[in-house]
């Protein structure tokens, strides 16, 4: 797999994964160290290491982005590209609305008799789904590319 013989979209999704795989470990390492979600809203440790696994998303795909830019910062993208990024796109929302739904309705269920779920959930889940978000668009977007004939 040499990233210089590919698609600018491909190299882009390929980017994507690695750099949202190595945030969403580095997010799971920080946020269940150290007791889990039940001990989270007290470590303001943990709080930036979550954040900052984020933000290493962020700057890591911004980076991907300005690496793979064409002379003029023009896009090379066609037709094919641009319906490839929109079923990614319906494929991402699918997937994202489906697991934080699951997630809810199984803390739900999990802390029902507790009567209250500990507020590290939420912040488990409002990290995790852009994780996941970001994750899914990239893995949809390679495979569409394949199934679709990509153009390497």
């Amino acid at each position: 797999m040499n990233l210089q013989d590919m698609s600018q979209m491909r190299r882009r999704a390929w980017l994507a994964v690695a750099v949202w795989a190595v945030a969403g470990v580095g997010f799971f390492l920080a946020f269940f160290s150290g007791g889990g979600a039940d001990e989270f809203a007290d470590d303001s440790y943990r709080h930036l290491a979550t954040a900052g696994a984020v933000a290493f998303g962020f700057v890591g795909w911004w980076a991907a982005l300005w690496l793979t830019r064409r002379p003029g910062g023009r896009v090379a993208m066609d037709e094919r590209d641009l319906q490839v990024a929109a079923r990614a796109g319906q494929a991402t929302l699918v997937v994202v609305l489906v697991a934080i739904y699951a997630f809810t309705v199984g803390l739900w269920t999990l802390f029902e008799g507790a009567g209250a779920v500990p507020v590290g959930w939420m912040w488990f889940l409002a990290y995790a789904s852009v994780i996941l978000a970001s994750l899914t668009n990239a893995m949809a977007v390679l495979v569409l590319d394949g199934r679709m004939g990509g153009r390497g």
